[in-house]
């Protein structure tokens, strides 16, 4: 079996407090506007090109990453040292691919949650990835409406019930701002992920906290948004052998 560290994602949550002042809402400030900006943002962002710095695993050892992003379901992360690319994974959100340049191979696999649990911390779509990387709580389809709950500090939760659980959404302000994202199934929380440092509407931090103990954290160096994409930059790169995902063993 071959060994690849996790390069990114534990896709969220549990544990932790959020960093720095709860702050307060603007006045007027309503479930329907907290989810209508979320809505708005997932709009107005369509890709994106970053630098960034992740520090996941065990050995909490911060890494130096290029991100591409495009949406729908497009992904592509480069871990990079200072010899070159060290390693690169993406999606298309139908193929998820893993290549290590040294060792001369490809795997590859359907990006299944299953799949992407394996290198991103928790099981997840192309989608939700893609959402989590431009800075947003994963969406998710509301099967009864929307409540809010008020919490200390003015912030307000919004809860949104989903097919088969609830996500909850802590805003604060000014200006209002998804600030930690919740995900609970059959009544155990399965992801959470906090946001701060927002810049121009963006989190230039994200800390992410899987169930089971999984954690990483995103610092933005360089965000590019809105960039036009080559669709080849997430396919996999030719390789002599391509093995099976199921052949790699993640480290963590």
């Amino acid at each position: 079996m071959r060994r690849v560290a996790p390069v990114l994602l534990a896709l969220a949550m549990a544990g932790c407090g959020l960093r720095g002042p709860r702050l307060a809402l603007p006045p007027g400030a309503t479930v329907e506007s907290l989810l209508a900006g979320l809505e708005a943002r997932r709009a107005a962002v369509r890709s994106m090109r970053a630098r960034v710095q992740i520090r996941a695993g065990l050995a909490q050892v911060w890494a130096r990453e290029a991100v591409v992003v495009e949406r729908p379901r497009a992904v592509r992360v480069d871990v990079l040292s200072p010899l070159g690319l060290a390693l690169a994974l993406g999606t298309d959100g139908d193929r998820l691919w893993v290549f290590p340049p040294q060792e001369g191979l490809r795997y590859e696999g359907p990006a299944t949650p299953e799949n992407l649990a394996r290198f991103f911390g928790t099981a997840v779509t192309s989608e939700d990835l893609v959402d989590v990387m431009l800075g947003l709580p994963p969406r998710r389809v509301p099967a009864a409406t929307p409540r809010s709950e008020r919490l200390r500090g003015g912030m307000l939760r919004v809860v949104v019930p989903f097919a088969d659980g609830e996500q909850l959404l802590d805003f604060g302000g000014p200006p209002a701002h998804v600030r930690r994202a919740e995900e609970l199934r059959r009544g155990s929380l399965v992801m959470r992920i906090d946001f701060d440092d927002y810049r121009d509407g963006f989190p230039w931090r994200v800390d992410l906290h899987g169930a089971d103990g999984v954690a990483a954290s995103v610092r933005y160096i360089q965000v590019e948004r809105n960039v036009a994409l080559d669709p080849a930059v997430f396919q996999p790169p030719p390789a002599p052998r391509v093995l099976p995902l199921e052949a790699i063993e993640v480290r963590r």
